[in-house]
């Protein structure tokens, strides 16, 4: 098995298990502040990238990866907390599929500037991701499913907040150094619960009690691996079609909706799944 195939592999179960973690996100965020939905989910990336470190025996990574881990993780803590923000006050129907393909275009315009553009089949592949991307995010604004009353353009300008820092993260991401990858990501998820705790104390909001929300602890498990995935696909394959394939999370999230919670899918998201998986064969050639 190549690089290349066994690094798409993982980039694809990390998506899986993003799309899993927002899924089970979304639905603890009905009781939970996100921002507590965040703390939780950061103390239990510790915790999990600690245990790994300790059974890996790895040792302090430098300090450019321990940078560039915190720098994604902040970025990663902040694309959620405006993607949520933005679903409260401006239309799902819009920032949603914004915030998705900004997120996969960020990195494979790095990308093209430090390694140049791809082969054209992965060229192809990317373009459909985008699209499949936008058309699996895409609510139908007439389907009463809107989160707020907030004009388009807020609504737009928000997704594209939230898609330029989610970018962000997934370039910081690949820009970690070979070498120890457990230990990184434990500075990483210092950050952000940081970042959480911060927002938590100003807010005013009360701070959660881990125990109580399994959900949440194994939407914190789900995240914390997926994290580890990416960061080994990045490394084994180009940063920017790891951080594509990543970005189909979103398909999964909708499947899951539809088996567990009864929701329908548009025809829109249902082209927009197909055409996820056309691109997944085609950057996997």
């Amino acid at each position: 098995m190549t690089a290349h195939l066994l690094g798409a592999i993982y980039a694809l179960i990390a998506a899986v298990l993003f799309g899993s973690a927002d899924f089970g996100g979304g639905f603890a965020s009905r009781r939970l502040s996100h921002y507590q939905v965040l703390i939780i989910y950061s103390l239990v990336g510790i915790v999990a990238m600690a245990v790994l470190a300790l059974l890996w025996s790895e040792g302090m990574p430098t300090a450019t990866s321990i940078i560039n881990a915190m720098l994604a993780s902040t970025f990663g803590a902040i694309g959620l907390a405006i993607l949520y923000n933005g679903l409260a006050h401006g239309r799902a129907c819009i920032i949603a599929p914004s915030s998705a393909v900004i997120a996969a275009a960020i990195p494979v315009i790095y990308a093209v500037f430090i390694e140049g553009l791809p082969d054209k089949i992965t060229l192809a592949g990317f373009i459909l991701a985008a699209i499949g991307i936008w058309l699996t995010t895409k609510v139908d604004p007439d389907d009463g499913e809107q989160s707020g009353n907030g004009p388009a353009g807020n609504g737009l300008l928000m997704g594209v907040l939230a898609g330029l820092a989610f970018g962000c993260f997934f370039i910081f991401m690949a820009r970690i150094e070979p070498g120890p990858i457990f230990s990184p990501l434990i500075f990483g998820n210092l950050a952000a619960a940081a970042l959480a705790f911060f927002v938590i104390i100003l807010k005013k909001i009360p701070l959660p009690n881990p125990v109580a929300n399994p959900l949440v602890l194994m939407v914190g498990l789900l995240n914390a691996i997926a994290k580890v995935l990416y960061l080994i696909s990045s490394n084994l394959m180009r940063p920017d079609v790891a951080a594509v394939l990543v970005c189909t999370y979103p398909a999964v999230t909708v499947i899951l909706s539809m088996l567990f919670l009864k929701e329908k899918i548009n025809c829109s998201q249902g082209l927009g799944v197909f055409v996820c998986i056309v691109a997944i064969a085609l950057i996997m050639v």
